[in-house]
């Protein structure tokens, strides 16, 4: 009876007109636009535009509006608040916290309007209302104050624009040095086939992380649906000149290979100029992803954000292979072929603790792919990527963070790269002599290696060493997989180095001077060099993750382990009551960054599941809505998308492990169907995977995707 009202009452709390029938279509339920807005710290820093899953053409509108075109609103080229757009361009990342990319960028301009002495699409710039402004997960609509209606849709390496000057004579500006701020773009090229209404070209580009390899080659073709009367050229730009009558539909391909691997993935993916195929064929793909999970129950606005947070998992990474697997990667003298879809734009600091396991879970193949193409990396570069841009290593964050992702998938799915990355991953991490290409994303290893800890010389040296006691963990379940036990053995041993850490007279983990002592001040709330974006409250528990007995013992027991971890959400609790519009990085419970993301699923590791179904509740009404400011900080390549998915089906990984934290379900009930195979999640009274109780915190993967029924009390 109790449990029935309870029931009861949840679907009261969720709003009295409570869709509960199952949702057959989530096409309709995204909405990219969440995200998209937010200022300062709490800004989502979404892709906003025409995609289909992981494809490198990103096709969407750059605006410009209060605060101008900075960085920081600016991330993925779009902010809701601007009213005004500077140009349509193909390429961006998704949810980053660096300005890059935003390249090749269209301008559609009436006929009148067009002055030769102006040959940049900023000059070209248009307002725009928000009502007639229309974004999907297969389509982008806009009708600027210039009268003219824009759609964009896109395939992997294409994209499809459409322009209708409401029957007058229309331009379109094509600008190759266009770039989102702090970029550059030099040896701009452009040719001219009037006879097959075709123009080709490339142009080198660099931005904030592109920069940090020396920038990429970007080589396109764009062909016109009809005859353009006249053109003209100049240094990094063209101009094409269409008559009065119907609307201009361009095709764009890309390639970061060549001019002829543009030609072929524009061939490939674009035969025909039909608009409404493009559109209907992006929708589809979406479709069928995001499908897999179909909810029954809940708001209409936590549909809203539980469909476009699946959506945002799946816009990073990218491909950047052409249609027949050519890439060649900076550094490397020729072009490499893949037999699968090689991939970049990982960042993987961020997607290592959601989105890696999440594709394990419902796109395994997705998961094999993004192994195989760090494989790819470490062998094409001599080193594995942090947070690869493209074609080479961007060079943010710290942590080892490519082994987590290949040992998820390895573990979890197999053949994604793990015996061809091992020796590599092994030279970086274990061998006291680097290897030829460097330590790579284990840069700082040395410091550590000794003890098991980085010294404070090192720089965010507390932080460097939990993740690298993570790193240590996921590498040690691979090598144990690959039969290499006696370096399983040295890693795990090595992995509780973190512990030396911990320091009881203050009761958190800090930096360590390399004679042992602890320096002599100390504030718990301060986003000081030894930790990476974070407080000593917010480092504390990333460690539990992988080692959440050791945590445990140093504070205390279980007892005291709770009691803190419960003072730090109250806390959190408290901080987000008294100031729920803050902009500024937040010093409890910090949702919208990285390093304290697992914290709520802790409780569940050590016993008390009860709290973490608490809090995650908390975490899910609170931090997620569906409107522009819907999320508190970047979303980080599908990180806290994901994060938004795999707790409203009631699970949370263990990343570089085969394990997953049992929670509870939003939704009464959840449909998972993954290559045939229906798993079923409800609401109930017991706690069982296919009518077996479920014995302790965690499923293992093969549980979890090989089970037909998983009931949650």
């Amino acid at each position: 009876m109790r449990i029935a009202a309870a029931f009861a009452v949840t679907l009261l709390a969720c709003g009295q007109n409570a869709p509960l029938s199952e949702v057959t279509d989530p096409i309709p339920l995204v909405d990219p636009l969440i995200g998209a807005g937010g200022l300062g710290f709490t800004y989502g820093g979404v892709f906003v535009g025409a995609a289909v899953p992981h494809g490198l053409v990103k096709v969407g509108p750059d605006t410009n509006g209060p605060y101008g075109t900075v960085g920081f609103l600016h991330f993925s080229g779009y902010w809701d608040g601007d009213d005004r757009v500077q140009g349509f361009s193909h390429l961006h990342l998704h949810g980053a916290g660096v300005p890059d990319l935003g390249n090749l960028s269209l301008m559609p301009v009436p006929g009148a309007m067009f002055d030769a002495q102006k040959t940049s699409v900023r000059d070209y710039e248009a307002h725009f209302e928000k009502s007639d402004e229309v974004a999907g997960a297969a389509e982008y609509r806009v009708k600027l104050a210039t009268g003219v209606d824009v759609s964009l849709a896109a395939t992997a390496h294409a994209a499809d624009h459409v322009y209708d000057f409401g029957g007058a004579q229309g331009d379109v500006v094509i600008d190759l040095m266009k770039t989102l701020e702090g970029g550059t773009v030099t040896d701009p090229m452009i040719t001219v086939d009037d006879a097959a209404h075709e123009l080709s070209g490339r142009f080198h580009a660099k931005g904030g992380m592109s920069g940090n390899y020396g920038g990429f080659d970007l080589f396109f073709v764009i062909r016109a649906k009809d005859a353009w009367t006249s053109s003209m050229t100049w240094t990094g730009g063209a101009v094409l000149k269409f008559p009065a009558g119907a609307p201009v539909e361009l095709h764009v391909g890309v390639s970061l290979v060549s001019i002829a691997g543009a030609r072929a993935n524009l061939d490939a993916e674009m035969p025909s100029f039909d608009h409404a195929l493009v559109i209907a064929n992006a929708e589809s793909a979406w479709r069928e992803l995001l499908a897999r999970v179909k909810i029954t129950g809940g708001t209409d606005a936590e549909r809203r954000i539980f469909y476009t947070s699946l959506y945002h998992a799946f816009l990073m990474p990218t491909i950047i292979s052409d249609v027949d697997g050519s890439y060649q990667l900076a550094g490397m003298t020729s072009p490499a072929h893949a037999t699968f879809r090689m991939m970049s734009d990982l960042s993987l600091w961020d997607t290592y603790r959601t989105v890696a396991s999440l594709y394990a879970w419902l796109a395994p193949e997705d998961a094999r792919d993004v192994g195989r193409s760090l494989a790819a990396f470490g062998a094409g570069t001599g080193a594995f990527p942090r947070w690869p841009v493209l074609i080479g290593e961007g060079g943010s964050m710290l942590g080892a963070s490519a082994e987590i992702a290949i040992a998820d998938a390895e573990l979890r799915v197999g053949d994604a790269g793990g015996a061809d990355a091992w020796p590599l991953l092994r030279a970086e991490a274990i061998d006291t002599t680097p290897p030829a290409g460097g330590r790579g994303e284990r840069a700082g290893v040395d410091a550590y290696m000794p003890n098991g800890w980085a010294p404070s010389t090192t720089g965010r040296s507390a932080s460097l060493t939990t993740e690298f006691a993570h790193d240590d963990v996921a590498l040690a379940n691979l090598a144990a997989k690959l039969g290499q036990s006696a370096d399983a053995d040295l890693l795990r041993t090595r992995s509780h180095g973190w512990r030396n850490l911990y320091d009881p007279a203050v009761g958190f983990v800090r930096a360590r001077h390399a004679d042992g002592s602890f320096p002599a001040s100390f504030d718990d709330l301060a986003q000081s060099d030894d930790y990476a974006e974070a407080n000593a409250w917010q480092s504390l528990w990333m460690a539990g993750a992988h080692d959440p007995d050791g945590l445990v013992m140093l504070l205390g027991g279980q007892d005291a382990f709770v009691a803190k971890l419960t003072t730090f959400f109250t806390m959190a609790k408290a901080d987000y009551e008294a100031s729920p519009d803050s902009m500024l990085p937040r010093p409890y419970y910090w949702h919208g960054n990285e390093p304290d993301l697992n914290a709520a699923w802790l409780f569940a590791q050590t016993g008390r599941r009860d709290l973490t179904v608490q809090w995650v509740s908390w975490i899910l009404d609170t931090q997620y809505t569906d409107r522009p400011a819907g999320l508190q900080g970047n979303d980080d390549g599908g990180t806290m998308g994901a994060w938004y998915v795999l707790a409203a089906c009631g699970v949370y990984p263990v990343p570089g492990t085969d394990r997953w934290i049992v929670g509870a379900p939003r939704f009464p009930k959840i449909r998972v169907d993954v290559g045939g195979h229906e798993l079923v999640i409800e609401q109930s009274s017991e706690l069982t995977v296919d009518g077996a109780p479920i014995d302790g915190p965690y499923l293992t993967h093969a549980q979890l995707a090989g089970a037909s029924s998983l009931h949650f009390d």
